[in-house]
């Protein structure tokens, strides 16, 4: 069974404002991309993105193995 200790991983935030005259307001876009995975998603407002981002970090953390559990499994 093969154990991860250290996981890196690679996440890239942009964003564009946009002002809107028939509004009055500024419209902010988001996108999150995974480099490693090529997969792209989008989000109309900063909570939804740091919601995302937060899952992903937390699945991230849930696959980590302390190094005492990975000397159990060897």
């Amino acid at each position: 069974m093969s154990v991860n200790s250290v996981i890196n991983r690679t996440y890239i935030v942009r964003s564009q404002a946009e002002y809107s005259a028939a509004t009055d307001t500024v419209i902010l876009r988001c996108t999150l991309e995974t480099p490693s995975t090529g997969e792209r998603r989008g989000f109309a407002d900063i909570q939804a993105l740091i919601e995302a981002l937060q899952a992903e970090l937390a699945d991230i953390q849930m696959h980590i193995v302390s190094p005492e559990e990975e000397e159990r499994h060897i």
